[in-house]
């Protein structure tokens, strides 16, 4: 009787897989884009009301947004755990070929939309999109000291090893698909090529109307920015400002084994104390409200004594960003609190500019390839740290506007550090008083 019942379980999973299988068919060859009803298909629950949105912006637009040949099959369409109408990402499939996946991501009022052809994600929708059974999870993977969060999709799809025989013996194969919170993929609005390469794309601002307009406002007109002297004086000038620092600016803080800082927040709560990640560096808090950060870099052995390319990024691409949501990007600050020396981020540039995840990893290659060079020639004096983190940000980073400065421990003065060439000691300009 059980035989009898296995084999009937296994008919009815074959026969469902059959018609499956039909179903896709007539999915993967849309003649119009906005010819099918959407329902999704995706194995996650997803924002439906982001990927209706965007599916109703792609449609009215659809000539001028189109870049090669397929069309989105919008019932795969992800959101990657997002459900503040912010980015999906969606295959994009030719006769039953997945040739590119498109991403959508929201700033504002405007959404804007970009082909990648990266082979991975290809993988994992062409997989997505099979009959045959699978599997899925989801993973947080925190691989930048817990400031760059990414959102990992794993699909595993079972093999038999006799497709004759699919109840028969086989194995589990799992392909993955990432998206990173912070990567500004609309600063490539056309293609993206496996290389990294960017084709098309242009213009004063090539995003398309939300619905709606979504829950932020809109980005205002860019004005003069403000002197960020200026505004480091007037933030030492505030009595919450000068607590915090002098909270984390102690012997005993700096001889722990876990980084300690704060947030800083538009809104009632300006500060917020940062939560470690599991290797004992802080975390930077989700939300647009946050506009910048503090945090100590202990005394432990073969920890340099300023900023990570991880805490570069970070101020880039979540404080800056939101301070520009706000109306102001020198508002943005990131401080980094030693037993060496203080020293601050600030951003007086266009916001023209975009970290992607290839870009950080260059950025920590080159970083730790040069302090190693200090730390194994015995040469790593505070002077030396200073010259080596300048020359990194003028030319491995060089982003137009981003500047660090020195503030002194006493006063909260303020300098300007700038490279100067290998044979010379840093510029240190001063902050008018």
């Amino acid at each position: 009787m059980m035989r009898k019942l296995i084999s009937w379980l296994a008919f009815t999973m074959a026969f469902c897989l059959v018609l499956l299988s039909c179903v896709h068919d007539e999915i993967y060859t849309p003649s119009d884009p906005a010819s099918k009803e959407y329902h999704s298909k995706s194995l996650w629950k997803e924002d439906e009301k982001y990927i209706k949105n965007v599916i109703k912006v792609y449609s009215e637009h659809h000539e001028e947004i189109k870049k090669g040949a397929g069309e989105p099959i919008w019932d795969y369409a992800m959101t990657m755990d997002r459900f503040d109408e912010s980015f999906l990402m969606v295959p994009v499939a030719e006769n039953g070929k997945v040739v590119a996946v498109l991403n959508v991501p929201r700033k504002g009022q405007k959404v804007y939309f970009t082909y990648t052809q990266v082979q991975n994600d290809m993988e994992f929708f062409q997989n997505l999109m099979s009959s045959r059974l699978k599997r899925a999870g989801t993973t947080l993977v925190d691989n930048t000291a817990g400031k760059l969060v990414c959102t990992t999709k794993t699909i595993s799809m079972f093999y038999p090893d006799n497709e004759s025989d699919p109840d028969g013996p086989g194995h589990w194969e799992s392909h993955h698909v990432t998206e990173c919170k912070s990567q500004q993929l609309e600063s490539c609005v056309g293609e993206v090529l496996p290389d990294g390469t960017c084709l098309g794309g242009g213009g004063n601002d090539p995003g398309y109307p939300y619905p709606g307009g979504g829950g932020e406002d809109p980005q205002p007109e860019p004005e003069q920015p403000e002197d960020p002297c200026e505004k480091m004086k007037a933030q030492n000038q505030n009595q919450g400002f000068k607590d915090k620092v002098a909270a984390l600016d102690k012997d005993e803080v700096f001889k722990e084994d876990k980084e300690k800082g704060y947030s800083a927040a538009y809104g009632t709560v300006p500060y917020e104390s940062l939560a470690n990640s599991s290797n004992g560096n802080v975390r930077f808090p989700e939300g647009n409200k946050y506009f910048g950060y503090m945090h100590t870099h202990l005394n432990m052995e073969g920890v340099v004594k300023i900023f990570s390319p991880y805490d570069v990024a970070t101020f880039l691409t979540s404080c800056v960003a939101n301070a520009k949501l706000k109306g102001n990007m020198t508002d943005a600050y990131a401080m980094v609190i030693t037993s060496e020396g203080n020293y601050i981020l600030k951003y007086s540039g266009d916001g023209n500019f975009a970290v992607t995840v290839g870009q950080l990893e260059s950025w920590k290659s080159w970083y730790e390839k040069e302090y190693t060079k200090l730390i194994d020639k015995n040469l790593l004096t505070q002077s030396n740290v200073e010259k080596i983190f300048t020359q990194f940000l003028q030319e491995e980073v060089n982003i137009n506007g981003l500047e660090v400065y020195k503030s002194e421990k006493n006063t909260g003065t303020s300098s300007k550090l700038q490279y100067n060439g290998t044979d010379n000691p840093v510029q240190s300009i001063p902050c008018p008083q």
